[in-house]
Formats: C-alpha cells, structure tokens, sequence
C-alpha cells in the first residue's frame, strides 16, 4: 500500500460567498457542465446538484461551522502534489454494501493511483475526521488545474473520463455524491 503524504484540511461550502478566516483560500462555484458518464452506456451518472456558491480551503481544522453551508475536516492525503486556479470536487459517498473503513482503504489505495495518470495540476483526497452521519459524506476529491482548457482536456483522457469513471462505480455511489468546479481569486 502506498503512503501518500497526509496533513490537515478543511473545506467550508457556503450557500453565500463569505469573507475567508486567515489561512484559507476562498473560491467561488463556476456553473459549467462537469457530467460523468457510465463507460459502459454513454449515459450521464446521476450526480446531485451542488447548492454552494462558495468554498474556503485550506490546511487548518479549527474553522467555524457556516450556517448555510458544510464542513468537511479531517486528513488530506496529497497524490499528487500541486495547485491550480480551477478546482474539481466531487463530494462522495460510498455505495451502500460497503463500510466507511471498506470505502476509504479503496478509495485511497485502489482509485489514488488514478490521480498520479491525469495530466490535472494536483489530486488530493479529503478524508472527514470521524466516519459521517446518514446525510454526510465519505470525503472529498480534490483535482486542481490551470484553466478551462486545461481541465476540459485532462477530464477527456481514456484513463479518466473512461478508466477512472469505471473505477468508481465499484465504490461510489454516484446518485448521492456531488461534482462541482470552484475557482479560487
């Protein structure tokens, strides 16, 4: 099993753009169309609609909760280090046959690899803290890029849009987990 190097993190989602604590870096949701599509069919996945306009980010775990919003805190683990101004999230949840602990080890050993392929800037994952209630999430992806362009061609490669979507179908459960592009002034 790899060890990718881990550190602290949190990610605030708020449903209004809000004045950013000292030590994380806020971004604003771009409205584009960011669809996955079953590998097998060329039919969308299902994915839900994210309702946050902005997101705070950064290494620190002491931040305060948003009234409007989610709090995703916990350990980052960085695959493949790196930013960029354009950021690619997608909140997971795991599929329903498999445990918090089961999801995570797949996640992290089994689909990270798949993050060292694209030509994305940075891949990270966001692991919570404690294993999430019913309505939370299992962690966050995080794929930062250069611009449009770049994100646009590096999500079109056959190792993503084909072999990593394929991938996570084992795992996610893509009709409750969420896809949503913020970038970062």
């Amino acid at each position: 099993m790899t060890a990718w190097p881990t550190r602290p993190a949190v990610a605030i989602f708020t449903k209004h753009p809000t004045d950013a604590s000292p030590g994380l870096r806020p971004g604003r949701r771009v409205d584009a169309a960011l669809a996955k599509a079953d590998p097998a069919t060329g039919k969308a996945l299902p994915l839900l609609a994210c309702p946050y306009a902005a997101l705070l980010f950064g290494e620190t775990s002491d931040a305060p909760p948003p009234v409007d919003g989610l709090v995703l805190a916990g350990e980052q683990h960085v695959v493949k280090p790196g930013e960029g101004d354009l950021l690619v999230l997608m909140l997971v949840r795991r599929r329903a046959e498999l445990t918090h602990d089961a999801f995570r080890d797949r996640w992290l050993y089994g689909h990270a690899p798949f993050g060292l392929r694209t030509s994305a800037s940075g891949y990270r994952q966001l692991h919570p803290a404690r294993p999430p209630g019913p309505d939370g999430f299992d962690g966050a992806g995080l794929v930062f890029f250069r611009d449009l362009a770049h994100m646009t061609s590096a999500r079109a490669a056959p190792a993503i849009a084909r072999d990593a979507t394929r991938d996570e179908m084992a795992f996610i459960d893509h009709g409750r987990s969420m896809l949503a592009m913020f970038r970062f002034d």
